[in-house]
């Protein structure tokens, strides 16, 4: 039952393509990567230090990167644990990353990435940016698909394992926050 909901929601994206999505998608997608969210992560740290938020290396100051870090470490054990094949249902439009599919690495990370940056926004500032960040995770998710990379049920756990990562480490880090 879930590989033919899997199959057939990539059916329903490789529908939609366009040239202007594909460069659309193919660009959104960068967003749930490393090589973006660390260097992001790390200017966090020093943003904070110096609006004198939190000191350079407290657990407040720490809480974003390490939420990105796990949600990454944790994706990335999943993926070595389940091998679940890419999807091979449509051509790609990038190249194939070579480790497996399940769960999303791109997904977990832009979700722990902004949920933990929502956590982190003053409370005037939580609704609208909630909002924002939201539609970025969502962007990013459906970018996977749309580039014919994940699988549906990836992209779900990927951005649960985020959303958990970022709430585990909020609880663990910044209990009096």
């Amino acid at each position: 039952m879930l590989n033919v909901l899997d199959s057939h929601i990539l059916a329903i994206f490789h529908g939609l393509r366009t040239p202007y999505l594909d460069h659309f998608f193919a660009s959104v997608t960068w967003l749930g990567s490393l090589w973006l969210l660390v260097p992001l992560s790390v200017l966090s740290v020093i943003v904070m230090w110096r609006l004198g938020y939190a000191p350079a290396l407290s657990l407040h100051s720490m809480y974003l990167p390490a939420a990105l870090l796990l949600a990454s470490a944790l994706a990335f054990a999943l993926k070595a644990w389940f091998q679940r094949p890419r999807p091979a249902l449509f051509d790609t439009l990038t190249a194939l990353p070579m480790d497996s599919a399940f769960p999303s690495a791109h997904s977990a990370q832009a979700a722990a990435f902004f949920v933990a940056l929502w956590l982190l926004l003053p409370p005037t500032l939580r609704i609208g940016g909630g909002i924002i960040l939201a539609g970025v995770v969502i962007t990013v998710m459906m970018s996977r698909l749309y580039l014919q990379v994940h699988w549906p049920s990836d992209v779900l756990v990927g951005a649960l394992l985020g959303i958990a990562s970022a709430l585990l480490l909020r609880v663990m880090l910044l209990p009096k926050v």
